[in-house]
């Protein structure tokens, strides 16, 4: 019966407990929920948004999210662990997904919006990452961050970040400025000219760590498209737009070239707008061909529209412009052309003759006197040809063919050399084939020269050495007399491979001094000096001698008597100097202007030596 009783019990204490559960359940929930929340909350540092999602089910916790990175994984389940009363944890959690290669980028979407897309740092939370870019953001311009958190971002993203979304404002609406990794690229439409500018000068400065790819950017439309070339007193100035970077790269390669070696002053600015159909590189051509015929002025052009405008270089150059103005590329048209020109100052001409022509350079006053020096050169071709550069201008000398006629029957006896006219001075200036004809050009060239003309002749001998001033003569050969390294071997005359430079070096001073007379002393040996041995030769075979007799000594050698000490040789130092004087004269010294001192030089010297006695 007592059995019965008992078990009739248990279903009473079986809901005595459940009712004690159900009663208690709220109580440990929330009494779990309460730490387990601030650990979560905890997850939400430096402006992200909590990670961490915790929920309490009796005395169980169900923990889910995604950490931005393991340490924040292991730092919240160790947080979760310490929670008191907790039965078990059910562990949902995992790590946000790393990305490689790490993309993301910044759209010019309208006016007013930029979104950004791709991935951003899972480390840095959405409205951290908002306020950092949107700081210098101007007024009016909003950011829509639609990237998603990831594992993998570069170093310095947030720079990067910056960098780009700087850039991306220089733009249009529709650009995008995109980050893989560390590479950022740029595309779009530049918002004006001095954004391009901007732009190009940006880029050029990436941040840290970065590189930058590819850059697909349109420069801004200008209407009208103008650009001009100056030329001046300080150099040539270049203002205006230019299509490409490609083609300012070839406009500064034509002023240089046209301004050899005169500053060239670049104000360009990249654009687009030139006319539909104009050849670039074929208008840079043209522009820079009327430039050259311009002494002071400019070439500009407006539109479709080219103007050459200022003083002209010559005479010939206003016909010439006129003649280039009507041929222009196609679709260039011809506007203004007023070019004025003035006499020549100084007025120059230019006849040099060469290997195998005659070139005539600088300005001649009409084309009859062209004909008649062409006419003048005729005669004295043989086989050369002639190449005539020269234009017409006023502002010719009196006389000036007659000045020309004259130095070109000099020059005519010239190997090569030039005759140049600058007002009414006359130059020649060249090598003759022989030293008689040198002498001959330069002592009758005062009686060609026309009335009132100013003539200067400078004709040497082919291969003539030029002469030099006694004084310098002097300084060089007394360098020339302390030279150490002329030193003969001891009892040797020899000449040595050392020797050569020096000697070459004598004998092209002697030529550019003629009026100078050489002397060279030998030196001696120093006291006890033994010349070098002999080299030894192969002692002859001998035949064996037979052996001694039993009971008798063999022979003793006889001893050789002791080296005697080497007698000094004195005809030695002549010998030597003897040996350089020969060398010389073979070198070209005449036999009057080179001689051996005598043998009182050669006392106590231990080096070869030289003098000058004029």
């Amino acid at each position: 019966m007592r059995s019965i009783g008992w078990l009739a019990g248990l279903p009473l204490l079986a809901g005595a407990w459940v009712a004690a559960t159900i009663a208690a359940e709220p109580r440990l929930e929330s009494a779990l929920e309460v730490p387990a929340g601030a650990i979560a909350s905890g997850t939400g540092r430096d402006g992200a948004e909590p990670w961490l999602r915790v929920e309490a089910r009796g005395r169980d916790l169900v923990a889910s999210g995604e950490a931005p990175m393991q340490a924040a994984l292991d730092d919240a389940r160790a947080a979760l662990a310490a929670v008191p009363g907790h039965r078990r944890i059910l562990d949902r959690l995992g790590l946000v997904a790393e990305i490689s290669p790490f993309t993301w980028a910044v759209v010019h979407r309208a006016p007013d919006r930029l979104d950004l897309i791709g991935h951003r740092p899972a480390e840095i939370g959405r409205a951290a990452l908002a306020d950092s870019l949107g700081a210098g953001l101007p007024a009016g311009l909003s950011l829509r961050d639609a990237a998603r958190a990831a594992r993998g971002a570069p170093d310095n993203f947030s720079e990067g970040a910056r960098f780009l979304l700087a850039q991306v404002q220089h733009l249009k609406p529709g650009a995008t400025a995109a980050m893989r990794d560390r590479t950022l690229s740029v595309h779009g439409e530049a918002a004006s000219v001095e954004a391009y500018a901007g732009l190009k000068a940006d880029l050029a400065r990436p941040p840290a760590g970065f590189t930058v790819g590819e850059v697909g950017v349109e420069p801004a439309l200008v209407s009208p498209f103008t650009w001009s070339a100056s030329r001046g007193p300080d150099g040539i100035r270049l203002d205006g737009y230019t299509v490409s970077e490609a083609d300012r790269a070839a406009i500064l390669a034509a002023a240089r070239l046209l301004a050899d070696g005169v500053p060239v002053t670049d104000t360009m600015r990249t654009a687009r707008g030139l006319p539909a159909g104009i050849d670039a590189r074929a208008l840079t051509d043209r522009a820079f061909a009327a430039l050259a015929l311009v002494r002071e002025g400019s070439v500009s052009l407006d539109g479709a529209v080219l103007s050459i405008r200022g003083a002209a270089i010559d005479g010939q150059a206003v016909r010439e412009a006129e003649s280039l103005a009507g041929a222009l590329p196609a679709g260039v048209s011809r506007g203004t052309v007023a070019l004025t020109a003035s006499r020549v100052s100084p007025y120059l001409v230019t006849v040099r003759r060469g290997p195998d022509a005659f070139t005539l350079t600088g300005h001649l006053p009409d084309a009859e006197a062209r004909a008649a020096i062409r006419a003048t050169l005729r005669p004295f071709l043989y086989g050369e040809r002639i190449v005539d550069r020269t234009r017409l201008a006023e502002g010719a000398p009196p006389a000036l063919l007659d000045g020309l006629t004259a130095g070109i029957g000099i020059l005519a006896q010239l190997a090569e050399g030039e005759v140049t006219v600058r007002d009414q001075s006359l130059r020649v200036a060249g090598e003759g084939l022989y030293p008689e004809s040198a002498r001959r050009i330069a002592a009758e060239a005062a009686r060609i020269a026309p009335p009132g003309w100013r003539i200067d002749v400078a004709v040497e001998a082919r291969g003539a050495t030029p002469l030099r001033d006694p004084a310098a003569c002097r300084e060089t050969f007394a360098a020339l007399a302390a030279e150490p390294t002329l030193r003969f071997d001891p009892g040797s005359a020899d000449l040595k491979a050392a020797f050569y430079p020096v000697l070459d070096e004598v004998a092209g001073l002697a030529r550019a001094c003629p009026q100078a007379r050489i002397e060279v002393a030998g030196h001696d040996d120093p006291p006890g000096t033994a010349p070098p041995p002999a080299p030894k030769e192969a002692p002859a075979p001998t035949k064996a001698k037979p052996a001694a007799k039993p009971g008798k000594q063999a022979e003793k050698p006889v001893p050789k008597p002791a080296d005697t000490p080497a007698i000094p040789d004195p005809g030695l130092p002549q010998r030597r100097a003897a040996a350089i004087v020969d060398y010389l004269l073979k070198a070209g010294i005449p036999a009057d202007r080179i001689a051996a001192a005598p043998a009182e030089a050669a006392a106590d010297r231990r080096a070869v030596a030289f003098a000058l006695r004029s």
